[in-house]
């Protein structure tokens, strides 16, 4: 549990902490070099989803997101997905659904700054709760489709069964 805690807090932290740096010293629309043309910030409000996908439906996607913050809550109390990593992993889904939840909430739209890209060919403007839940969901994702799914944990530093392997492996 402390590993979800923690991974929750750092990204849920980082989230919230580089959007308030945003909002303070980037102008909307203008774009900063950082790594060139390769990573740039820029400042904009996103009523959408992840990476500006589906915009509009405030209430909907608060909906969503307390949903989502029910599952892994549901998930992690029931050690259904406990693997190497998993807590970790959620713990990035959640903070990341809880910092987008609290913009949403608050200014009814998400912050987002961060553009990658090379000349015209950007990936869509995110943020750090972003990275979390798509760097979280990526390895869940990953790691059930390569291992299995394994009911007892392989960390024992949170009270797993050791080195468990999925069944049939």
């Amino acid at each position: 549990m402390k590993r979800f805690l923690l991974s929750a807090a750092v990204v849920l932290l980082g989230d919230q902490v580089t959007k308030h740096m945003a909002r303070v010293s980037l102008e909307p629309g203008v774009v900063v070099p950082v790594i060139g043309d390769l990573l740039r910030f820029r400042y904009v409000h996103n009523a959408g989803a992840a990476f500006g996908f589906f915009q509009g439906s405030r209430f909907l996607f608060i909906g969503i997101s307390l949903v989502s913050i029910a599952v892994i809550i549901y998930l992690i109390l029931s050690k259904r997905y406990a693997f190497r990593g998993s807590r970790v992993a959620f713990g990035m889904v959640f903070g990341g659904a809880v910092g987008n939840l609290i913009d949403r909430i608050w200014l009814s739209e998400v912050i987002d700054f961060i553009d990658v890209g090379v000349g015209s060919q950007r990936w869509p403007t995110f943020n750090i709760a972003d990275a979390g839940v798509t760097i979280g969901v990526v390895y869940l994702v990953f790691s059930v489709l390569m291992l299995g799914r394994s009911s007892e944990s392989s960390d024992p530093a949170e009270g797993g069964a050791g080195d468990a392997q999925p069944e049939g492996r």
